[in-house]
């Protein structure tokens, strides 16, 4: 028995050995070496724009962030009032609770409860509404220039068009030569300013 797995060992470490020299003594394929002779993947144009930039100075990006503080801020003004109200309530029970009768206090007590869940199905309301509307003009947004970058690449010959940011994490060198933000702000500005016309 001892025997005959020795041999078969022999056997197989010759066939390896086989294959081992069959594979590497073979002159490698030319469709292996051949070197890419496309040029145009050596040219491949980059640029990249700062989007903190665009916001800032993008007509249609500041009209939009006005309107979302502004309706933020009328949110938090129709709920302070609501919370104002309920303070008030409270300081009011506060003071009358010990002249007050046992059914008056049950009765304040479920017009406090009721001020609350009221205050907090507002508060969750008009938070998931904001939110709705926020992410549909941010949305909005992005495909604006999005929709603008397609053609501006394609007229300027631009492979590729990064968007950059003060907390990018991504890229670590910008080479200032392949900013396009000033010429991308004032384009959107021109598009912004013909659709306004309208």
């Amino acid at each position: 028995m001892n025997r005959f797995l020795l041999v078969l060992n022999i056997i197989l470490l010759v066939a390896l050995a086989y294959l081992y020299y069959a594979f590497y003594s073979k002159p490698t394929s030319p469709q292996l070496v051949k070197k890419t002779t496309d040029t145009s993947l050596n040219h491949i144009k980059l640029a990249y724009f700062d989007m903190d930039t665009l916001e800032k100075y993008y007509q249609y990006a500041k009209v939009t962030r006005d309107y979302l503080t502004g309706k933020r801020e009328a949110m938090e003004a129709r709920l302070n009032k609501i919370r104002i109200d309920y303070t008030t309530k409270v300081n009011d029970y506060n003071k009358r609770g010990a002249s007050m009768s046992q059914t008056e206090q049950s009765q304040m007590q479920e017009d406090l409860s009721r001020m609350q869940n009221s205050y907090d199905q507002q508060q969750q309301n008009s938070n998931q509404e904001f939110q709705g509307e926020y992410m549909q003009k941010m949305l909005d947004l992005k495909n604006k220039i999005q929709d603008f970058l397609k053609t501006y690449s394609t007229q300027k010959g631009y492979a590729y068009v990064f968007a950059t940011n003060g907390d990018d994490n991504v890229i670590y060198f910008k080479d200032s030569l392949r900013d396009i933000t000033s010429d991308i702000v004032s384009k959107l500005n021109d598009v912004y300013k013909n659709t306004q016309k309208k």
